[in-house]
């Protein structure tokens, strides 16, 4: 039986890896391994340079550590990404380090499916504020940070009051430069992709991820969820994950 897939995850922005680690240790339980590289656009928030970062930053980081686990360790990865981090894991991941065209070349692993939930699409030659516009969600600073309006709502709209408060009194500025980073390559045109559908999401309209899920002509699944089912309902996506995984393992088509 072929092993299951590492699964790498992709976080969205104004968020440190904490909110993710519940998920992670959803997937380590149901036997997967995981790994979570540390986004530069939201990390040392505080440093000078950081208003500088880029989403080139961040997808360099994430092709570095893909980069580990296809070249150096032979393994086959589920990319799976939330928010922003859409935009990341598809501009971080190169054709070469493909599960089909490292299988053609008759190499060991490769991405072998891509599982975006609550997650932006763009194609490249696109940015998110040339295609979007500046959102009236983002307080954007004069210093080059930005921070996000009404995050208990818009991110934690279906979690406990309580819960909801602590996770918005978690968030990050996020460097505004990744706005206008301009998306080099789009990752889904040539590996299949799954595209779950957050149908109470209040920072992305299920009607946008439903118009992304079409333009990737991604397999689409839906639920309940708010922005982060993470922490919602972090069994379900995890189960999701799993199911996504173990279909990509025997050979799913692009659009399956």
């Amino acid at each position: 039986m072929q092993a299951l897939p590492v699964i790498l995850l992709v976080q969205g922005s104004f968020q440190s890896p904490i909110v993710y680690q519940q998920l992670a240790q959803s997937l380590q339980a149901l036997g997967f391994v995981t790994v979570h590289p540390q986004l530069p656009s939201c990390t040392d928030t505080d440093n000078p340079n950081f208003p500088k970062t880029t989403l080139v930053d961040d997808a360099l980081a994430v092709r570095l550590e893909l980069t580990r686990q296809v070249e150096y360790e032979g393994k086959t990865v589920l990319v799976a990404m939330h928010s922003y981090g859409g935009l990341v894991g598809s501009e971080a991941i190169p054709e070469d380090l493909s599960y089909a065209k490292r299988q053609s070349l008759g190499l060991p692993g490769g991405v072998v499916h891509l599982f975006y939930y609550c997650a932006f699409i763009l194609d490249k030659g696109q940015s998110v504020l040339g295609v979007f516009g500046e959102s009236p969600a983002n307080d954007v600073h004069p210093d080059g940070r930005m921070s996000l309006l009404g995050a208990e709502q818009k991110l934690y709209n279906d979690l406990p009051p309580a819960e909801a408060s602590l996770w918005a009194s978690r968030t990050l500025p996020c460097s505004h430069a990744v706005q206008t980073t301009t998306l080099t390559r789009a990752a889904w045109r040539y590996i299949p992709s799954t595209y779950l559908v957050c149908e109470n999401d209040q920072a992305v309209p299920p009607q946008f991820q439903e118009g992304f899920a079409a333009t990737i002509q991604a397999h689409v699944e839906k639920c309940g969820t708010g922005h982060s089912p993470m922490l919602s309902h972090t069994e379900m996506l995890a189960q999701r994950i799993h199911d996504t995984a173990t279909k990509a393992l025997v050979g799913p088509s692009p659009s399956a």
